[in-house]
């Protein structure tokens, strides 16, 4: 018997099919067992057929925060926060809860996007179109840049648990009273955009190192994500460009510049360097339209931009809750 107790905490549409059997046999067969398997399925949709064993389903609002933060209800010690497709070696929850135990550290993120291992194409349009950055191995996994882009370890070590700053939202495994210390439903404004054009991830992750907490990028975990696959931009619509635009600077202004604490010189550093992110975003786009024949890319990305900022300036923005919740809670 093990000394602690997790359960696991499923968001899905209930359309993963084949993928979601892979992952409920993957549960069922880890060394350690969950206490529960929660499903929450978006309101509105059919009920998976697929039937494993043990699962619960919870009708729950639609829209990837609010169904992400419905593991609040979890008791147990620990909380696996997952997709609908992924799969676990049997032995996963094991280690990750060793890895906690051994670097101190409040939660496990497996590496499920290795960004590490693009093709340098991939990662040069990366660079040019978003400021994403690589870094030689300085032991640390992803960080996040004063522009809000975030740079990846190009040569972590096989298997390394390096402190992060985000991830990909695939999987988490975190201590329970952690991941209520974050209050993630304070960020379920950000279901008003379509799903998959807004950052929620980062937005997530880099809540808990801003916060206090200590989170572990896991390589080569074995844990894969079975449908991680991305959509070109050049199939993209309009519309999702616009709202993925708006994103990165919601994104920025959320988690980085709203920092009570931080002086107007150091607002104004924050400031520069969104603008030359997204000077490079521009001339990368400005490209990538006149070769795919479409001015979308470019007008979208400056829409989307200059509607954010006005985004920000509205009240139900501004009377959100404190992203930096330690300042609040310690008088900093």
């Amino acid at each position: 018997m093990s000394d602690f107790t997790y359960s696991v905490a499923i968001r899905t549409v209930g359309k993963a099919g084949d993928k979601y059997i892979q992952e409920l046999r993957s549960l069922h067969a880890q060394t350690i067992k969950p206490t529960h398997i929660y499903v929450f399925l978006a309101h509105g949709f059919e009920r998976p057929k697929e039937q494993v064993g043990m699962e619960e389903y919870v009708d729950t609002p639609k829209g990837l925060v609010h169904q992400r933060a419905a593991a609040n209800m979890i008791q147990e010690d620990y909380l696996l926060i997952i997709d609908d497709d992924v799969y676990f070696p049997p032995d996963a929850i094991e280690q990750m809860y060793r890895m906690l135990k051994e670097k101190d550290a409040d939660g496990v993120v497996p590496d499920t996007f290795p960004t590490q291992s693009l093709p340098w194409s991939v990662k040069a349009v990366a660079y040019m179109s978003n400021d994403v950055r690589s870094r030689g191995n300085d032991g640390w996994a992803i960080k996040i840049q004063p522009s809000g882009a975030f740079s990846y370890n190009n040569h972590p070590q096989k298997a390394a648990a390096l402190p992060t700053e985000s991830g990909a939202g695939t999987a988490l495994f975190v201590e329970r009273e952690t991941w209520r210390a974050i209050h993630y439903e304070d960020e379920e404004w950000v279901d008003q955009f379509p799903a998959g054009t807004f950052g929620e991830d980062q937005l997530m992750f880099y809540k808990f190192t801003v916060n206090g907490f200590h989170l572990l990028m896991w390589y080569d975990s074995g844990v894969v994500h079975l449908d991680a696959n991305t959509n070109k931009a050049s199939a993209k619509s309009y519309d999702k460009l616009y709202y993925r635009a708006m994103s990165l600077f919601l994104t920025w202004h959320r988690s980085l510049y709203s920092n009570p604490t931080i002086s107007e010189e150091e607002k104004e550093s924050l400031e520069r360097a969104y603008h030359r992110r997204y000077l490079r975003g521009i001339f990368t786009r400005i490209v990538f339209s006149l070769l795919h024949g479409s001015f979308r890319f470019v007008k979208a990305y400056m829409n989307g931009n200059k509607d954010a900022k006005m985004f920000v300036k509205q009240v139900n923005y501004l009377n959100l809750p404190p992203y930096y919740i330690r300042n609040i809670e310690h008088g900093e």
